[in-house]
């Protein structure tokens, strides 16, 4: 797609939990004076491939963003996307991206985090909920560097129709 649009939700739920301006009506966001850019790079089912997620790893180091966060994850290696997120590195800018949420059902002695979580380069996010609980999904691994909150969260989403309002995910 030619658009930067939220066609999913998803980013534009985290877009809110980091940035949304307090207005009177509904939450804020923990830092809302930031720049966000978006930086479209899965379709509307949160599914795309390595080539489009390299193309917006490559934008947002050459357009000089500061943090990129990567709420996406793969069992997969790959050289090539570590190659990308060490040189965002390199270039001093910070990758976060999810540990992943491969974790539900399996023992809590197998490591599941995802790439690009996996890589040194980059700070691993597990999910917990408002007990400071792991979410029963959230992965687990040596890698992982901090836990957040990412379970039954409210934040702005753009609805399947398009509408925008407020999820809880």
């Amino acid at each position: 797609t030619n658009s930067y649009s939220d066609d999913n939700g998803h980013g534009t739920h985290v877009a809110g939990i980091i940035s949304a301006r307090n207005d009177g009506i509904g939450l804020v966001g923990v830092a809302p004076g930031v720049q966000l850019y978006a930086v479209k790079a899965l379709n509307q089912n949160g599914v795309g491939n390595l080539t489009d997620i390299l193309e917006g790893l490559d934008w947002a180091i050459n357009n000089g963003m500061d943090i990129i966060n990567l709420s996406l994850g793969s069992e997969e290696d790959s050289l090539t996307l570590q190659q990308m997120v060490d040189r965002a590195y390199d270039e001093g800018i910070l990758v976060v991206a999810s540990a992943g949420n491969s974790q539900d059902g399996i023992p809590l002695s197998i490591n599941t985090v995802n790439y690009p979580a996996k890589y040194d380069s980059v700070i691993a996010v597990a999910a917990i909920d408002s007990a400071n609980t792991r979410g029963s999904f959230s992965s687990v691994g040596d890698e992982v560097e901090v836990a957040a909150p990412g379970v039954n969260i409210i934040s702005t989403y753009v609805k399947a129709d398009g509408t925008e309002g407020y999820a809880m995910t």
